[in-house]
């Protein structure tokens, strides 16, 4: 297999939490050795790029800062500012939302005067209930855009548990304003186009690994690159059955991935 560029979700597929899978190590050490790139691209807009570094860092991955590392929040940032966005109320945690204030105008709760260009969701775990009335507000009374960082509806954590991502945030703000969000982040095909400019590299020279098919493997659907879903998340082999769309590869675990890159 002449994969150049592995591209990596995290919560689920690297790491549960704070607590390493078993065998991801090894796998790092075989890719470099063998110079193939990494990318860990998330789309958890909760934390900053810096956290994720750190994070992967404290778990004994060793990465870079700047070339290693991207996420939703980066895609909602470039689309807002090739589309011309200046004014926007924005749902997410104080991270996502000071990232955003640095390029645009963040308004923080709706007023019948106060019009604003698009309502911007991203994954919180400090929502509050007068974010999503306010969201509501803006979006029923305005001619604007519903804009999300992604649509992943559960987060994992330690234990095989789930706690409510995005995508089942934007879900409360769908069924009361009837207007559905745009979600940035995997599976937009268009984040592949990006880094195969940023890292020289082509289509059949990427793998998405994940454990989500909603997102992870639907971006290597969406962009026709080859997607391997492990199954130490979210996804079973029963969900992989039943999916419209499949994984080029299927394993139980990232630890199993030296001998299919091998191949």
């Amino acid at each position: 297999m002449n994969k150049k560029l592995i591209v990596f979700d995290m919560d689920g597929t690297l790491n549960l939490g704070n607590t390493l899978i078993d065998g991801v190590l090894p796998v790092f050490d075989y890719l470099k050795k063998k110079n193939i790139n990494f990318l860990f691209f998330t789309n958890n807009s909760s934390h900053t790029l810096e956290h994720y570094h750190q994070k992967m860092m404290k778990l004994g991955i060793e990465c870079d800062l700047e070339k290693n590392f991207y996420s939703s929040t980066e895609v909602m940032i470039a689309y807002l500012k090739k589309h011309n966005f200046h004014k926007i109320f924005v749902i997410g945690n104080k991270c996502f939302r000071d990232k955003l204030s640095e390029h645009f105008k963040v308004v923080d709760r709706y007023s019948e005067n106060n019009k604003v260009e698009a309502v911007v969701a991203g994954f919180s775990t400090e929502l509050v209930y007068e974010e999503l009335k306010s969201a509501c507000f803006y979006l029923e009374t305005q001619d604007i855009p519903f804009l999300a960082a992604n649509g992943d509806f559960r987060c994992p954590i330690e234990g095989g548990l789930y706690i409510p991502d995005c995508g089942s945030m934007c879900k409360l703000i769908s069924l009361c304003t009837n207007k559905e969000p745009i979600f940035m982040g995997k599976p937009n095909p268009e984040i592949i186009d990006f880094l195969m400019d940023k890292y020289g590299v082509t289509k059949d020279e990427i793998l998405v690994v994940g454990d989500r098919l909603y997102t992870d493997i639907l971006i290597g659907v969406n962009a026709k690159v080859d997607s391997l879903c492990v199954l130490t998340g979210e996804a079973t082999k029963e969900d992989i059955d039943k999916s419209p769309y499949k994984p080029t590869y299927v394993l139980n675990s990232v630890a199993q991935m030296i001998d299919l890159l091998e191949k």
